[in-house]
């Protein structure tokens, strides 16, 4: 059994809906059914969450839980095809390193931005952490309106909660890993 399974065993048992949980726990409906559903795991935060509107503990939600299988996700010259882009305009795109990403803990992308390029203001939920490290090329990354710049070695960490927005001040492209963490879904 997983974690999805467990839960949704748990909530029926108890003749319990997901908006009943997602209005005592704060957690979101969507998050609850993504558990139930395994497309993702959930974090120990929202485990807790969940954890204390239904009374339980951790060790009794984790009960029967089998033991995941050690999943391995690459990408090589083979399989980028497979690889996701986004694109925020002709000179800004991101590209996904991993396959199934919204089934993993982290959200390993290459963040391309060509001459005069930037992104748009992201801000994600609470919680959501960026860590940036500047392979090539010179990238000013603005949080709340600050500007960080890095070049090439450099990187930065931050929580992505607060509004962000990476623009290239260099005269050529810039290349940057971004690593999300966890997944912003």
């Amino acid at each position: 059994m997983n974690i999805g399974e467990r839960l949704k065993n748990i909530r029926k048992n108890r003749d319990l809906t997901l908006d009943d949980i997602s209005k005592k726990s704060g957690v979101g409906k969507a998050t609850l059914s993504r558990i139930e559903n395994n497309i993702t795991a959930g974090t120990l935060r929202t485990h807790m969450k969940i954890c204390d509107t239904l009374g339980l503990t951790l060790k009794d939600l984790y009960e029967g839980i089998d033991l995941p299988k050690e999943e391995i996700s690459a990408l090589n010259e083979k399989t980028t095809k497979e690889a996701e882009i986004f694109s925020y305009d002709e000179k800004t795109k991101s590209i996904i390193l991993t396959k199934n990403a919204q089934k993993n803990n982290m959200l390993p992308q290459l963040l391309i931005v060509e001459a005069n390029g930037k992104t748009h203001i992201e801000q994600n939920m609470p919680g959501i952490e960026k860590f940036v490290y500047c392979i090539e090329g010179q990238i000013q990354i603005s949080i709340e309106d600050r500007p960080y710049k890095l070049k090439k070695g450099n990187s930065l960490y931050f929580k992505a909660s607060l509004p962000h927005r990476f623009i290239n001040i260099g005269k050529r492209t810039t290349k940057c890993l971004i690593v999300i963490s966890p997944v912003a879904l």
